[in-house]
């Protein structure tokens, strides 16, 4: 008699083989989904390496702009149709690679801006320069760089330090040398010698860069001498106390020159939807000082004690050329040791010609 459970122990059985077979196909299956998955992340990498690589990157930049890199960078900035207009003007006009990296150019962007101003400026569209003024605004508000100077040694050559010693005294000292011992600036007439901060004192400047981002830089005079056309010059230490100060809303210039302003007065004319306020100055002038200027309000030195609160009709030459006007708020009174005051004054009514002729000195686009 065959005994037949040896006949099976050989031969094996059928569920056993299928459990071979099935086990067989997982490992297969995974061995390839591990294939797949490595595939994918190799070619992933690839990729990745390709997009970040120097050469993918230069030829992004170096394509021309597109409508969709115009879109991105207006959603970025913020921008409005009328700017974003002007944006894409002056992208066809130089026909700009991928303006989504010139932006970041401070200098070339200042270079359209200005060449785009000349091209409004020749057909006399205020409204164009307008909008010019705020998209520039934007952009360098979104892209400028911050804390770019932690030391003074990387402070450029003919930047102009502000010196307050006194309440209300504000003194200009321009750097004539900066070498690596120390920083050489040029002493104003206004600062006396009994002013003089004395060797070795502390003393706090505010300067301003290029874009116009203010910084605050904490040094100590080392000594006084002549310069070279024999103008009296402060020495003072290189310091690393250099740190930014919050910028102001409208880019503003510092003046000296004569204007005159008038009290006003405020009558309200119309009702109701057609409500308006007309400022009607006052016959007599006074003279005064233009000391600075922006868009937004201005510094004026007068003799008068005139109180916070009142408006002020001012004329004179705002850009240093064309005589212009404005109505402002004396927003504060600031009175000096040597009994000159000084107005701090808010634009209430100011026409657009006159704000695109502020920037236009500002920014240097008259030159």
């Amino acid at each position: 008699m065959i005994n037949l459970s040896i006949f099976l122990l050989q031969s094996g059985s059928p569920l056993k083989a299928r459990l071979e077979v099935n086990v067989f196909s997982v490992i297969l299956i995974l061995l390839a989904i591990i294939f797949v998955i490595a595939t994918i992340y190799i070619i992933s990498k690839a990729i990745t390496n390709y997009l970040n690589s120097p050469a993918y990157l230069e030829k992004k930049k170096n394509r021309p702009t597109s409508v969709k890199d115009l879109n991105e960078l207006s959603a970025h900035c913020s921008l409005v149709k009328e700017e974003k207009d002007v944006l894409s003007l002056i992208c066809k006009n130089h026909k700009t690679p991928n303006i989504k990296f010139i932006v970041r150019d401070y200098n070339t962007m200042s270079e359209f801006f200005k060449e785009q101003f000349k091209t409004f400026d020749r057909v006399n569209d205020e409204v164009g320069k307008a909008h010019l003024f705020n998209l520039q605004k934007k952009i360098f508000k979104t892209y400028r760089q911050q804390s770019l100077v932690k030391n003074s040694k990387n402070i450029a050559d003919q930047t102009v330090f502000t010196l307050t010693l006194a309440k209300g005294f504000h003194h200009k000292l321009k750097m004539a040398e900066n070498n690596s011992e120390a920083m050489i600036l040029t002493l104003p007439p206004t600062l006396k010698q009994d002013e003089l901060p004395k060797a070795l004192e502390k003393v706090n400047f505010i300067f301003e860069l290029e874009d116009g981002t203010p910084y605050n830089v904490e040094t100590r005079v080392v000594r006084y001498q002549n310069g070279k056309d024999n103008e009296n010059q402060m020495v003072v230490v290189h310091s690393d106390k250099v740190s930014p100060l919050q910028k102001r809303e409208q880019a503003r210039a510092e003046l000296n020159i004569p204007c005159k302003f008038h009290s006003v007065k405020v009558v309200v004319e119309g009702s109701g939807k057609t409500e308006r306020l007309n400022y009607i100055p006052s016959e007599k002038a006074y003279e005064g000082i233009l000391e600075d200027i922006s868009t937004g309000g201005c510094r004026l030195i007068a003799t008068l004690p005139i109180k916070a609160e009142q408006h002020i009709f001012i004329e004179g030459q705002f850009n240093g050329k064309q005589l212009d006007n404005a109505v402002g708020t004396i927003v504060r009174t600031t009175k000096r040791s040597d009994g000159i005051y000084i107005l701090h004054i808010k634009f209430i009514k100011i026409d657009v010609k006159v704000t695109n002729r502020i920037q236009a000195m500002v920014y240097k686009f008259d030159e």
